[in-house]
């Protein structure tokens, strides 16, 4: 066995068993209906390089290579497009590869600020009208319905729409390099940079339609000045121009866990520090600190091999001349991932519900799977999982404290395709909304 290698990461004799020799892909068709993105249609592939049994470190590693692509539009053009490549012990050595390179674009990004005011409920006046009825502790869909009505602002001013108030559009071209060492067996040591292109774009002005609180029938209207214009000219945020943004990323990590994109047991503990860098080229100078701890354990592994407890915790700060749109950009030894909502940290809120300074979260899944099975040659392995997810944004370190956190839950099934490619799909419950989420790979 190569000697950076530990042993816990061996695969069992089964799973060693099915486990496929050279080249070999996989992929979903995705279809999307989301209420803030639309409804979409796209792909995921993934295409693997696993080399053949004779190989020294075949048992140990999930693959030699993976090529990921994703292809993603909706009909409120949103798109993501994404090609990236992970190599793990690369040509058997203990050095890791991985490189990424991606557009993303969004038309219907949410602000709801950038402190921990974010974390105040929904509420609206009814028929979006000054002297209405106020609403609060609403429903996503609620908060939207009165939005899509035309507001008076006053006598002698002209109506407005507040549809697209807590919006903004966001275009991003990216690419990502890092290397990653193993050492010691359980230690793992990591660099890389970062280079984006940022347009940001604002909808104060726009013309639209929207609904008369009297007869209902569809009137035009311009939108009203959004938070984001407000703010920014309270001097509370910078970063309404975009720009270029340009990092250098590093961190140390412990990783015991035993098969990395489906673990049944160990520990991920990292620490990594990301800074952007005039002096590289960047429009702005500042620094994120993220921490967070992965933990996998069969508590039965006698009467209930298959039965896996995992959770997260995880808490970053961000700080420095930081453009309001990073505040929701997380990164991690595995891949990044957004602000406190969405898929990645706390499902059953809209994507990147919730930003701030300081977000902390923790994430709680029980995987059971229920069986396995062959189909075309393809081996697949299926699990049933409740999860339960909570979180919080602060404005600094010293306020965390054990009061005021948003909570979700759900349920969700995994599909795991010949062991490396997870196919996710949860639906979450939040006091906000109902969401359901289509992906591959784990939350976490």
């Amino acid at each position: 066995m190569p000697s950076w290698l530990g042993e816990f990461k061996k695969l069992d004799e089964q799973e060693l068993a099915e486990k496929k020799e050279g080249w070999y892909a996989t992929g979903l068709p995705l279809f999307g209906d989301d209420a803030v993105a639309g409804r979409g249609i796209g792909v995921l592939a993934n295409i693997f390089y696993n080399g053949d049994k004779s190989a020294p470190s075949f048992a140990y590693t999930p693959y030699e290579h993976m090529v990921n692509v994703g292809f993603y539009q909706t009909n409120r053009d949103t798109r993501n497009y994404y090609v990236a490549w992970d190599a793990p012990y690369f040509l058997d050595t203990p050095f890791r590869l991985r490189s990424l390179v991606g557009f993303d674009s969004n038309l219907f990004n949410q602000y709801f600020g950038q402190t921990s005011a974010s974390l105040a409920p929904l509420q609206f006046n009814e028929r979006n009208q000054p002297d209405g009825r106020i609403v609060r502790n609403a429903t996503f869909s609620e908060f939207e319905n009165a939005n899509s009505f035309v507001t008076n602002r006053g006598v002698g001013r002209e109506a407005v729409s507040t549809q697209r108030r807590h919006e903004y559009q966001f275009q991003t071209t990216y690419a990502q390099f890092f290397i990653d060492k193993t050492i010691w067996k359980v230690m793992r040591l990591w660099g890389g940079t970062e280079l984006s292109n940022n347009i940001v774009r604002r909808y104060d002005g726009k013309w639209t339609t929207a609904k008369d609180p009297v007869s209902g029938i569809m009137v035009p209207v311009q939108e009203d000045t959004t938070l984001v214009t407000e703010e920014s000219r309270a001097g509370k945020i910078i970063g309404t121009e975009g720009g270029y943004l340009n990092y250098m990323r590093g961190g140390i990590a412990y990783d015991t866990r035993d098969y990395e994109p489906d673990p049944d047991s160990g520990w991920l503990i990292e620490y990594n520090i990301n800074r952007a860098e005039k002096k590289i080229g960047s429009d702005y100078s500042y620094t994120r600190h993220f921490v967070q701890v992965k933990n996998f354990w069969q508590p039965f592994p006698k009467y209930f091999k298959e039965l896996v407890f995992a959770q997260r915790a995880a808490l970053t700060k961000i700080e420095g001349e930081v453009p309001f749109f990073e505040y929701r950009y997380i990164y991690s030894i595995d891949g990044p991932m957004g602000a406190l909502g969405g898929q990645n940290t706390l499902r059953g809120y809209r994507q990147e519900r919730f930003t701030g300074p300081v977000i902390g979260f923790y994430n709680f899944e029980l995987r059971w799977r229920l069986g396995s099975f062959h189909f075309l040659d393809q081996y697949f392995q299926v699990s049933l999982v409740p999860f339960y997810d909570i979180g919080r944004v602060w404005d600094r370190l010293r306020e965390i404290s054990t009061l005021g956190y948003k909570h979700s839950r759900g349920i969700g099934v995994r599909i795991v395709w010949d062991q490396a490619t997870v196919i996710l799909m949860d639906w979450a419950v939040s006091k906000e909304d109902k969401l359901f989420y289509l992906d591959i790979g784990h939350t976490f």
